[in-house]
């Protein structure tokens, strides 16, 4: 039998049918990843096209046995296809984006998400928690559980040009929201009586949807001193179930409702009803906007590629200012990952996750980004920063994120729905087609509604 095999082999291989007696090497691990933001998020992990791996990731993932393959989509295709690729359980993707403002709460409570607290020590090396500021880990956690790490991530604030603030005798930025009421219509005057008809006092988001929402509601916090939603400003599921408590978007919400789109029709500029973070960002590059509120992030990624040599020179930074409660207004997001319940490959997802997130990749994104935040207090006190913005902004900026509130709404499992009911009553109210009363009527009767089908009232 051994020479009938021996010859067998040897015929085959004169024949060309055996060429090699080794096996096959085992393929990498296939980690899939979807985003936005070509060029922009993880550029020196993929290029500025967001295609071209670089040595970093190439060596990472040689020494890691995977493959780290990147999706980058338009920011709303790019939340689509999460969400249908999480409720059709189909695993697509083994890490998915996600946001602190909807799709944590959202997709954790319908049990899309991989729950992270036990992987936390198994990459440490990689991704460290006690070294990101706790509020941004607290904002990915819901229920009691962590559900994402953070990437790029912000808290509140107020960027302004102090030229203007200075030619029309404002000499110290206002540190309560009746203060600045009065700032933003002496710079309103000051830009009239010159003339000036292309400068708006004011730059923020209204359009449609949840784009909103999120500054909105640090407006309720402010005023009313507690999130407003529900009566007595439960947090949770389970306390808005234990208390029955009901919406009060007629009540306690309603003070920062309408000063938020008070301000925006009065001090903003026409179509900020249609108006993004990416107008935002736009307006205040372009020397169009005195004042960006209260998500200063938007001002400071419209600075470096600014035109406009004032913009550049004179652009300053201050803390949110406090409503009516002492308490500050709030504007409070990261842009964060998590791992898909259907990832096949959840360890090796979760290890690629903590590279995504570590201190060296986002170094290098602020290197890059120029931005004055990160999620690494190491980061915010090194000459990445340091070098760039002066030490006294920087403080304050880390000082909001010390004394943010990243739970100033409610975190419950139908958050995205009312994300984007809110938004599109305030740009409804801010357009003119509806009235801050009906536009508080309906989300009143909707939310009701809402919670009454979902059974916090049974």
């Amino acid at each position: 039998m051994m020479r009938i095999s021996t010859c067998l082999i040897g015929l085959a291989t004169a024949a060309g049918l055996l060429v090699s007696t080794a096996l096959p090497a085992a393929a990498k691990t296939q980690i899939n990843v979807i985003g936005f933001g070509a060029g922009f998020a993880w550029t020196d992990l993929f290029g500025k096209s967001g295609t071209e791996k670089t040595k970093k990731l190439l060596d990472f993932e040689a020494a890691n046995d995977v493959e780290i393959n990147m999706e980058f989509a338009d920011e709303d295709v790019a939340r689509q296809k999460v969400l249908l690729d999480l409720m059709n359980g189909t695993g697509n993707y083994d890490l998915v984006l996600l946001g602190s403002d909807g799709a944590v709460q959202t997709f954790s409570a319908a049990g899309y998400l991989e729950p992270l607290d036990g992987y936390l020590d198994k990459a440490k090396d990689l991704f460290d928690a006690s070294k990101v500021y706790p509020a941004f880990i607290e904002a990915n956690k819901s229920g009691g559980k962590l559900w994402a790490l953070p990437y790029y991530s912000f808290g509140a604030g107020v960027v302004y040009r102090k030229d203007i603030f200075d030619k029309y005798g404002i000499k110290e930025f206002p540190k309560t929201m009746s203060d600045m009421e009065k700032a933003l219509q002496t710079v309103k005057d000051g830009l009239a009586k010159d003339g000036v008809k292309d400068v708006y006092p004011l730059t923020m988001r209204g359009a449609p949807g949840e784009e909103p929402s999120l500054d909105l509601s640090g407006f309720v916090y402010a005023y009313a001193g507690y999130p407003a939603w529900f009566e007595k400003g439960p947090l949770t599921a389970d306390e808005i179930k234990t208390t029955k408590a009901k919406p009060i978007f007629t009540g306690d919400f309603k003070p920062g409702f309408e000063t938020f789109v008070r301000w925006s029709k009065e001090f903003g500029p026409p179509g900020i009803a249609t108006h993004t973070w990416v107008d935002m960002m736009n307006l205040y590059g372009q020397g169009k906007a005195v004042v960006l509120f209260p998500s200063a992030i938007n001002a400071f990624a419209g600075i470096p590629g600014s035109e406009v040599e004032a913009v550049k020179k004179y652009s300053a930074f201050a803390p949110s200012p406090v409503g009516p409660s002492g308490k500050a207004v709030q504007s409070f997001w990261t842009f964060s990952v998590g791992v898909s319940a259907f990832s096949k490959n959840k360890d090796a997802a979760y290890k690629a996750l903590a590279f995504l997130t570590s201190e060296p990749v986002m170094r290098d994104f602020n290197a890059m980004s120029g931005w004055p935040y990160t999620t690494y207090p190491s980061i915010m006190h090194s000459p990445t920063l340091t070098d760039k913005w002066p030490a006294a902004m920087l403080d304050q900026i880390e000082a909001s994120f010390k004394e943010a509130d990243p739970h100033y709404f409610p975190y419950i499992p139908e958050l995205t729905e009312f994300m984007d009911h809110i938004g599109t009553a305030a740009s409804s109210a801010i357009a003119g087609t509806t009235t801050v009363d009906q536009s508080l009527d309906e989300l009143q009767t909707w939310a009701t509604d809402r919670m009454t089908r979902a059974g916090y009232y049974k």
